[in-house]
């Protein structure tokens, strides 16, 4: 009987789990918190329920509950990135809000469509020279950026105005030439930890010059949600054409050279079974 009780409780667990993930999903902050409470009634030293509820208390504004169970987890778990990161980002948020409370609160609801990839009109991409943790731990997934190409460069900027990071060298030349053409770029916040910012540059306006021209070609013909972390592939930009020509021309000459050897093999094999006999 006691088996078969446990079996009840642990499946409860598991479906409430993947309800309070859905809701975390849809931005449902507050019934996501309600639901990961009811786990921890039973369950009240489980590790992810403990993050499930203190990123839902973040996103209500609710910070000095959300340190509570972020401590409750990295006691449990001292080695628990998740409630590592976070405690450290809730300490950086208390002493911003010391300085200057308003510039605090950060509770406003994400936007989901900000996590939609367009195929030809977004992409997703990890930002290089990303500044100093510390400098944008108060940033979170669905904060919205500004693109500013210069000399070459596009600089990331976040909310503030501060410098989050730059685009990488090969979206930031097409992402300049095409500023440079007319068209205009949104920027937002997908995914973002110690060392990597992950965002999703969309293209907000096409310069009727660049016609049915793609921002970002792909071989995706689909519009998908980008809420995992995958990083989108930037395909054959125009000035790789030339390149692909040669390397198919490449490849088709090693595929003569090889018949013609294997060819050459099997002559010589049948001379040598003339001379034998």
């Amino acid at each position: 009987m006691a088996v078969f009780q446990s079996e009840d409780r642990q499946r409860m667990r598991r479906l409430r789990s993947e309800k309070a993930i859905q809701l975390a999903m849809q931005n449902r902050w507050q019934e996501a918190a309600d639901i990961n409470r009811q786990i921890l009634e039973q369950f009240p030293d489980d590790v992810d329920t403990l993050n499930r509820l203190g990123k839902a208390l973040m996103e209500l504004g609710q910070y000095a509950d959300a340190r509570t169970q972020y401590h409750k987890a990295a006691g449990i778990d001292p080695s628990n990135g998740i409630a590592v990161k976070n405690l450290a980002r809730l300490t950086k948020l208390a002493n911003e809000a010391t300085e200057a409370p308003a510039a605090a609160v950060h509770s406003k609801p994400v936007d989901p469509s900000l996590f939609i990839e367009e195929s030809g009109k977004t992409a997703v991409t990890d930002l290089v020279d990303v500044a100093p943790y510390q400098a944008i731990a108060t940033l979170t997934a669905g904060d919205k950026l500004a693109l500013k190409a210069e000399h070459g460069l596009v600089r990331v900027i976040g909310p503030s105005g501060n410098a989050v990071g730059q685009l990488e060298p090969k979206i930031a030349q097409r992402v300049t030439r095409l500023i440079g053409s007319g068209n205009r770029y949104s920027a937002a916040i997908t995914a973002i930890d110690e060392s990597h910012v992950r965002i999703i540059v969309r293209e907000e306006f096409r310069d009727p010059s660049m016609r049915s021209r793609p921002s970002f070609p792909t071989q995706a013909a689909d519009i998908r949600p980008s809420i995992r972390d995958s990083v989108f592939r930037v395909d054959i930009d125009d000035d790789d054409e030339d390149l692909m020509d040669e390397t198919e021309h490449d490849a088709e000459s090693a595929d003569v050279a090889e018949a013609d050897m294997e060819g050459g093999q099997a002559k010589d094999q049948d001379e040598d079974t003339d001379d034998d006999a």
